[in-house]
């Protein structure tokens, strides 16, 4: 049976060691940057050499899909007859009706709004409704009271590791 090994915390007595601690950690994060631009270098050089090596695979791919979807639609009655789809050795291959509703030239969307309200059709609006906490931030605890909420205070803990900017001419 394996024995676990705890590891030793570090104790801060005093502020010349806690001002050490900060230092370490500035440096950590530096380090840890570093680690972290190498590997979006990599992957970015991985997606480019993956892109280049698919691309005249996903050109020809695309190629032979718009030579069938022309070859279906010439010959549609032929093919398809009453049937919807038909199934080939190596998939499907059909027509299917879809419908989407499309805003009607030379109207925007805000104009839509304001027609959907006048006329009262409000379930064609979607509305996303949620406690705004900012601005009940404002509000006297009776109030909050009275709707269910409660002021909440926290004394949180936070570090600040400082992160000077890198002269241009370096």
């Amino acid at each position: 049976m394996a024995q676990r090994i705890k590891p030793v915390p570090y104790i801060v007595a005093d502020l010349a060691q806690a001002e050490g601690a900060l230092a370490e950690m500035a440096a950590l994060d530096r380090d840890l940057a570093y680690i972290e631009v190498e590997m979006r270098e990599r992957i970015d050089a991985a997606k480019a050499e993956a892109s280049q090596k698919s691309l005249t695979l996903v050109t020809r791919r695309k190629e032979l899909a718009d030579a069938i979807a022309v070859f279906a639609k010439l010959n549609r009655e032929k093919l398809f007859g009453k049937a919807k789809s038909l199934d080939l050795g190596f998939g499907v291959i059909g027509f299917r009706l879809s419908t989407k509703i499309a805003q009607m030239r030379g109207i925007t969307v805000e104009m839509t709004l304001e027609k959907l309200r006048e006329f009262g059709m409000n379930d064609g609006i979607r509305i996303k409704e949620e406690v705004n906490k900012e601005a009940a931030l404002g509000w006297p605890d009776e109030r909050l009271e009275i709707v269910g909420l409660r002021r909440q205070q926290a004394d949180t803990f936070f570090i600040e590791v400082k992160k000077d900017a890198i002269p241009a001419d370096a």
